[in-house]
C-alpha cells in the first residue's frame, strides 16, 4: 500500500515537471504580413512588412515586383500575390496587391523663354515668384531704363528690358551692359561705379540699337581683372591670355563669345545668355547670382537698373544688384 502511494506521488511530480518544462519552451509566432491587402499605382511603391524573417516573391513580376525588404513596385495594371515565406518554418503568408493606372505624377517641366517667337506671352505665363523684376522710380538720377525682369534656369539667363526712348535720342549705337556676380560672392569681382556691391565678375557688352534699328544682342564678355571690390573699369577679354598688368578696358574684343540671343518685341528687348558659356569665363554658383544693367547714350550711362531714388545721401541712387535664384 505504501509502495503504491509512493509511486503515485512520484508520477505526479514527474508529470508536473514535464508540464513545467513544456510551459517554459518559447512558442513560435504565426507568420503575419502587413498589410494583407494593398493598392499601388503604376510606377509607385508600397512597403510590406512581416513579423518574422522572410523571403519575398511575386506571383507575377510583370505586374508588380518586390525586393528583399518587402518594397513592392507597381509595373502594370492587374492583381498579384506578394508572398512572404518564413525562413525557419517555411510558413507562407500572402498580401494581395492591386496595381492601378496613373503612376507617379512627374514634376512639372521648368519652362524656358523663347526669344525668337515674336511674343512676350511666355513671360506673362511664368509664375510671379519665379521672376525678379525692378522698375525705375520717377525720381531716379537716370531714367533711360523703365524696367527689367530676369528669369533664370540651369540653361539660360533670360532678360526682359524696356528702355525709355525719351532719354535715348541718338540710335546710331546704343550700348547695353549686363553686369553679373556669377558666384554670388563678395570675395571676387569688382566695379562699384554704378552698384552698391562691387562684386561684378563679368561684363556683357553690345548694343540694342545700331544705325536706328534694333540690334541683335550678341555681346563680348569681359572678366573683371582688377582688385577685388575695387571701382573703375578694369575688364579684360577672357579669350586672350594676360600677364596681370594688361587692362583692356570696356571695349568689344575680337572673337566674340556666342553667349547671347535677343529680339525686340513691342519696344522691349528679350535677351538670353547661355549660362554654360558664362561658366567658361568664371566659376558660377548653382543656385543664385547677382545681376545689374545699364544703357548708354554716346557711351555715357543714361539708365541704370536696379536703382533707387536720388537723395542727398545717395544722389546716384546706387543699390545692390538684383539677386536671382535659378529655377531647377
Amino acid at each position: 500500500m505504501k509502495a503504491n502511494k509512493f509511486f503515485a506521488i512520484a508520477l505526479a511530480a514527474l508529470t508536473l515537471g514535464f508540464v513545467a518544462c513544456k510551459k517554459d519552451e518559447p512558442q513560435q509566432d504565426k507568420l503575419k504580413v502587413t498589410p494583407e491587402v494593398a493598392e499601388v499605382s503604376v510606377g509607385a511603391t508600397v512597403q510590406l512588412s512581416a513579423n518574422l524573417e522572410v523571403t519575398w516573391s511575386s506571383s507575377d513580376e510583370a505586374i508588380a515586383g518586390v525586393n528583399a525588404s518587402g518594397l513592392v513596385t507597381g509595373i502594370k495594371e492587374g492583381e498579384v500575390n506578394i508572398s512572404a515565406k518564413a525562413v525557419k518554418t517555411n510558413e507562407v503568408a500572402v498580401c494581395k496587391v492591386t496595381v492601378k493606372a496613373g503612376g507617379v505624377t512627374p514634376p512639372p517641366a521648368i519652362p524656358e523663354i523663347d526669344v525668337t517667337d515674336g511674343t512676350l506671352a511666355d513671360w506673362e505665363a511664368l509664375p510671379a515668384d519665379k521672376v525678379v523684376s525692378w522698375e525705375c522710380p520717377d525720381d531716379a538720377a537716370m531714367l533711360g531704363l523703365k524696367g527689367v525682369a530676369v528669369y533664370a534656369t540651369e540653361m539660360y539667363i533670360s532678360i526682359l528690358v524696356e528702355p525709355n526712348m525719351d532719354d535715348i535720342t541718338d540710335l546710331e549705337w546704343v550700348p547695353f551692359h549686363v553686369y553679373i556676380d556669377l558666384d554670388n560672392s563678395d570675395a571676387t569681382g569688382g566695379y562699384g561705379d554704378e552698384f552698391a556691391d562691387a562684386n561684378t565678375d563679368i561684363l556683357c557688352e553690345s548694343a540694342i540699337f545700331s544705325a536706328g534699328e534694333p540690334y541683335p544682342y550678341n555681346p563680348a564678355v569681359f572678366k573683371w581683372w582688377g582688385e577685388v571690390g575695387a571701382d573703375g573699369w578694369e575688364w579684360t577679354d577672357p579669350s586672350v591670355e594676360h600677364d596681370g598688368s594688361d587692362f583692356w578696358g570696356a571695349i568689344i574684343g575680337e572673337g566674340q563669345l556666342p553667349v547671347g540671343n535677343s529680339e525686340c518685341v513691342d519696344g522691349k528687348f528679350e535677351i538670353q545668355l547661355l549660362r554654360e558659356l558664362l561658366a567658361t569665363v568664371h566659376d558660377m554658383n548653382d543656385s543664385e547670382f547677382g545681376i545689374g544693367f545699364d544703357i548708354q547714350q554716346n557711351w555715357s550711362s543714361v539708365g541704370i537698373l536696379p536703382c533707387g531714388s536720388a537723395t542727398d545721401e545717395n544722389p546716384s541712387g546706387k543699390v545692390a544688384k538684383l539677386k536671382v535664384k535659378i529655377n531647377k
